[in-house]
């Protein structure tokens, strides 16, 4: 389901899937300060994950998590130095951490309704940048973590990690759904 409406975007954009997307997709809509990015750093430290800074990242990397050595890289040369940037970076690694503590399950899985709604939410510009640069078995790790990063505050980010990483780890019903809000209707 996810896939074929991942192609109707693409479809509707006139199939402009070769088009070059430039490095920064992070826009950053989530107002954030360096104290929330300290108190996420400091929250993933907890679960033994390592935020590393470098200032020679490659065009086009601002951030990255490798699960196997439990390390998240942040890309100072390749983003602007702004609190925002930083945390929606951040936030959108500290997502594949949290799908990692679910034995690196989707924390939409099962959910349909709310991929839909994630899928909905996203930006036509992030949706093509998902189906052109990751292979279909990544794409809802990345809608999760884009939709996370773009859309929801640093609190809730923080209480998002707890919930999915903690030591009681609620069904994946009660993970992003209470995000999205109430469904249209209801």
């Amino acid at each position: 389901m996810l896939l074929r409406a991942f192609l109707a975007v693409a479809l509707a954009a006139g199939g402009a899937l070769a088009a070059p997307l430039e490095a920064s997709l992070s826009e950053a809509p989530v107002p954030a300060t360096w104290g929330d990015v300290r108190r996420l750093e400091k929250a993933l430290a907890r679960r033994q994950v390592a935020v590393v800074y470098s200032d020679h990242c490659p065009k086009g990397l601002e951030g990255m998590y490798d699960h196997r050595v439990s390390r998240l890289l942040m890309c100072r040369n390749t983003m602007p130095n702004q609190p925002e940037s930083h945390w929606n970076t951040l936030a959108h690694e500290a997502v594949h951490v949290m799908q990692i503590c679910r034995q690196a399950a989707p924390l939409s899985s099962g959910q349909e309704q709310v991929q839909a709604r994630l899928l909905a939410a996203m930006a036509p510009r992030e949706k093509l940048h998902i189906l052109a640069a990751y292979p279909p078995e990544q794409r809802l790790y990345e809608l999760e973590a884009r939709w996370v990063a773009n859309t929801v505050p640093p609190p809730a980010v923080l209480e998002l990690l707890e919930r999915s990483c903690g030591p009681v780890r609620p069904d994946t019903s009660q993970l992003l759904a209470p995000l999205l809000g109430p469904v249209s209707g209801s």
